[in-house]
């Protein structure tokens, strides 16, 4: 692309259209009006944010970060090796407020009457549908250690993100403890999606949507190696992972 003479030559095969000729000349403006110098040299490719010229995912996520980064993003609350990644990709969207609930699905011009599938009574929101929605809170409070423990309701899923702190068991209770969230909205998300989507669907019950939680939960943490004893027992005794 560059002449004998030291400019640009862009052989093109046709005549540019009027948009192509303004990406041009904003091709130019990034690359220069003047080429570099020809040299002997092989032509390659040269990463420039990394001081090796080699492209790494981790100084692109750096510069995405430094650019359009969400401040303090709780990562380590969003994405879980043990947990499957479509189930870490729906957090990823309640977090950031993308996930397409009723309310988010107007505001995209769509005509839908709202109304939550699992209490009917309030509009379908993700802070009521995962937080607020007094089936969602049941399951919140069931899971939540009993004894010692105030469950205090918080206003939107990235408050509790921020405040779903470890540290408080052993090791490997501490990482059952980072699941539960993961299996609570996944829980509800498939639920609200079968009651909204088919038609013979038998709706759960309260207890079933718990114990499927608490089963996802056990399931995670076993897969992983982080598990200490047989699922049926715990789930028999479930706060004792607590204690």
């Amino acid at each position: 692309m560059i002449s004998l003479e030291g400019g640009w030559k862009f052989d093109f095969r046709r005549d540019l259209t009027n948009s192509e000729v303004q990406e041009l000349a904003t091709l130019l403006t990034v690359i220069g009006d003047i080429p570099p110098v020809r040299d002997g040299l092989l032509d390659t490719r040269r990463w420039k944010l990394h001081s090796t010229g080699v492209f790494t995912v981790k100084s692109l996520y750096a510069k995405l970060m430094e650019e359009v980064g969400v401040d303090h993003f709780p990562h380590l609350f969003v994405w879980k090796p043990a947990i499957p990644p479509k189930v870490n990709i729906l957090m990823w969207c309640l977090i950031h407020g993308r996930l397409n609930t009723i309310d988010i699905l107007q505001h995209k011009g769509m005509d839908l009457y709202n109304s939550c599938v699992l209490c009917g009574i309030g509009v379908e929101t993700q802070e009521h549908l995962f937080l607020h929605c007094k089936i969602a809170y049941k399951i919140w409070s069931s899971i939540l250690p009993i004894t010692g423990w105030v469950w205090v309701l918080p206003g939107s899923m990235r408050t509790l993100a921020d405040s779903w702190h470890y540290g408080y068991f052993s090791q490997s209770k501490n990482y059952i403890w980072g699941l539960i969230p993961a299996a609570i909205v996944h829980t509800i998300w498939n639920e609200r999606n079968c009651r909204r989507f088919e038609e013979q669907y038998l709706y759960k019950t309260d207890d079933d949507l718990i114990l499927s939680v608490k089963s996802l939960v056990l399931a995670w943490a076993a897969a992983a190696g982080h598990l200490e004893s047989s699922q049926f027992q715990i789930l028999r005794t479930w706060d004792s992972i607590f204690l």
